[in-house]
C-alpha cells in the first residue's frame, strides 16, 4: 500500500475578507546549538559566579535571560498580510506597485574563513620544562578545537538564517527571517506567484 505524502507549505494563510494573513515560525537553532548553548551557558555562569561577589550574582541571571530571549527570537512566530493593493508588515503597508523586487538572502552566507596558529615549540630541560611544553601544546590544541567548533557552528547556523525581503524604493524590508532555505523559497513563491 502506498503511503500518502504529507503536504506542508511552510506557512498558514488565514483569510479575513480580502486580506490574507500569512503566519509561520522561525526555524530555530541548529542541533549543535542545543548542545553548545546549555553547556556554554552553564560554564559561563559558573565562571562568573566564581569571580563575582555575591551582590553581583543577578548579573549572570540577567545574561542567561538575555540568551534565552535570543533563542526565542529564532523560533518567534512571524506574520505579514497580503492585501489587494499591498503587503502589510508591522503596521506599515507597502504598495505592491512600488515593490520592485522580492529577495531571498542570508546574512551568514559569506565564506567562513578558517584561521590557525603557527606551530609553537615550547619546552626546556627537566620536569619544569616538560610541564611548560605540555601546557603549551594543550593550549594550542584547545585553541584549534575552539576554532574548528566555531566554524562548524557558523556553517550550521547559516542554514537557518535565510530571509525573505522586498525592495521598496531604496529601502529593503524584511518580511520573514530565521528560516531554512526551503521555507524561504516557499514564501518567496507565494509572493511572486500568488
Amino acid at each position: 500500500m502506498v503511503k500518502q505524502a504529507t503536504f506542508d507549505q511552510g506557512y498558514v494563510i488565514e483569510e479575513h475578507g480580502d486580506q490574507r494573513v500569512v503566519k509561520f515560525r522561525g526555524d530555530g537553532l541548529p542541533l549543535v546549538g542545543y548542545i553548545i548553548l546549555p553547556i556554554g551557558s552553564l560554564v559561563g555562569l559558573l565562571a562568573l559566579a566564581a569571580i563575582l561577589p555575591v551582590s553581583f550574582w543577578p548579573v549572570p541571571v540577567i545574561i542567561l535571560l538575555g540568551v534565552g530571549f535570543l533563542v526565542f527570537l529564532t523560533f518567534q512566530p512571524q506574520q505579514f498580510t497580503l492585501t489587494p493593493t499591498g503587503i502589510e508588515k508591522n503596521g506599515t503597508e507597502y504598495d505592491l506597485s512600488l515593490v520592485s523586487q522580492v529577495l531571498i538572502d542570508n546574512p551568514m552566507d559569506e565564506d567562513v574563513s578558517v584561521t590557525g596558529q603557527p606551530l609553537l615549540l615550547v619546552g626546556g630541560t627537566g620536569a619544569a620544562g616538560a610541564s611548560v611544553a605540555a601546557m603549551g601544546l594543550m593550549a594550542n590544541a584547545t585553541t584549534s578545537a575552539i576554532a574548528g567548533a566555531s566554524v562548524a557552528i557558523s556553517r550550521s547556523s547559516a542554514r537557518r538564517r535565510f530571509r525573505v525581503r522586498i525592495r521598496y524604493g531604496k529601502k529593503v524590508v524584511t518580511l520573514a527571517r530565521n528560516l531554512k532555505r526551503d521555507r524561504a523559497i516557499s514564501i518567496f513563491d507565494l509572493l511572486t506567484k500568488g
